[in-house]
């Protein structure tokens, strides 16, 4: 059996690439369930372990009535990250995601729960993790404006303990590895909003660190600025020098595209983690088809979810038509030979890939069908 995980129902989950196409390349062990082996990803990077986190919303209200109101932001999230892993953490502007950013940067504790990066418990041994991760933030104001971007990374470099020869060819080589080293005299007030975060990511690569936490790293880029750090990201970070992303977005276009396996946030739960690939096969047991006929014959028309795109003329001058139903994958090549021996020429048949927010959407749905997100905080 291939690399895997296990799911909420006990069942083996293969980990393929972001395509369904091959395994991720993670480090597994294994582990017998029963009378199953499986493989999970070997000393994993990043461990969450039924986490929770709660707010106090303090104002008037609760200063003349004594009556504060608990904002729940996390409820019993886990879900793990092996070394090498792009775990993309999804879901919508509020759903949890910045706070799971700062427990695991040792920024805040939870309530409840164990998280651990490196095997490093994060509420115990906070000054060791941070020696081993890098933190990259939306909108970041820790930067000097009027100092270069060397400067700036020069100080930083001091914080991590860098000094004299280490610290100047570490900056160098931080500046050359984001491509800043041609802007790296000017001043950080002058850069574009692209610049100002690959110098994030370069302050984040300082100390060389195993593991790095990139919270909405596109938010308020172009797109060809957003384009340019996604390549960054997949191809330098992660292929070139094996760093363990968290990479934390609602961009479902991005997530699905960068991310080996997804972990789908909302409402302060962990809904599902699994590959794209395997998240879109949530939607049902029944997937759409595509089908180009020269007849159109009652088996067809009468399928589960069935439409008709106009006629058109094939390359033969006969007249065809396209329709779309669903069907249970397993009964596609029945259908298709019922339909050849009834004298049905059949031009092409293929399935329709749904998008992944559409999976998103469905997961989301049906977790919480009709809860506005105000609504989910508790009163004591």
């Amino acid at each position: 059996m291939g690399h895997g995980q296990l799911n909420q129902g006990g069942n083996f989950i293969p980990l393929l690439d972001k395509e369904g196409l091959g395994v991720v390349d993670v480090e597994c062990d294994k582990v017998e369930l029963g009378t199953r082996i499986i493989h999970l990803p070997a000393n994993p990077m990043i461990e969450l372990h039924h986490i929770s986190k709660s707010f106090t919303e303090r104002n008037w209200r609760s200063l003349f009535f004594r009556q504060p109101r608990i904002i729940n932001t996390l409820r019993d999230v886990s879900f793990t990250v092996g070394k090498g892993e792009i775990m993309g953490l999804l879901g919508p502007n509020g759903a949890g995601k910045t706070t799971i950013i700062k427990i695991l940067a040792t920024l805040i504790t939870p309530d409840s729960g164990r998280a651990s990066i490196a095997g490093l418990d994060t509420c115990q041994s906070p000054h060791l993790i941070r020696e081993k991760i890098g933190l990259v933030s939306a909108n970041d104001r820790t930067f000097y404006w009027r100092l270069t971007g060397r400067d700036n990374l020069d100080f930083f470099a001091s914080l991590y303990n860098l000094q004299g020869a280490v610290k100047k060819r570490r900056v160098a080589e931080v500046l050359e590895l984001t491509d800043m080293t041609a802007k790296a005299n000017f001043r950080f007030m002058s850069y574009s909003t692209g610049q100002k975060q690959r110098i994030a990511i370069a302050r984040a690569m300082l100390a060389q660190p195993d593991i790095l936490l990139l919270d909405e790293a596109t938010a308020s880029l172009d797109p060809i600025a957003a384009r340019n750090l996604l390549n960054f990201t997949k191809k330098t970070l992660a292929a070139d020098h094996k760093k363990t992303i968290l990479w934390c977005t609602h961009n479902l276009t991005e997530a699905e595209e960068l991310c080996n396996r997804l972990t789908i946030i909302h409402h302060g739960q962990a809904l599902h983690s699994d590959t794209p690939a395997a998240i879109k096969l949530l939607l049902g047991h029944d997937q759409r088809y595509r089908l180009v006929v020269n007849i159109l014959h009652p088996l067809l028309t009468s399928q589960h979810d069935f439409t008709l795109q106009p006629s058109s003329i094939s390359e033969t001058g006969d007249t065809t038509f396209t329709c779309t139903f669903s069907r249970p994958r397993d009964q596609i090549p029945n259908l298709l030979k019922t339909l050849c021996d009834n004298g049905i020429h059949i031009h092409e048949c293929s399935q329709i890939i749904e998008p992944l927010e559409t999976a998103f959407t469905h997961l989301v749905s049906a977790q919480h069908p009709s809860t506005p997100p105000s609504a989910r905080g508790s009163q004591p």
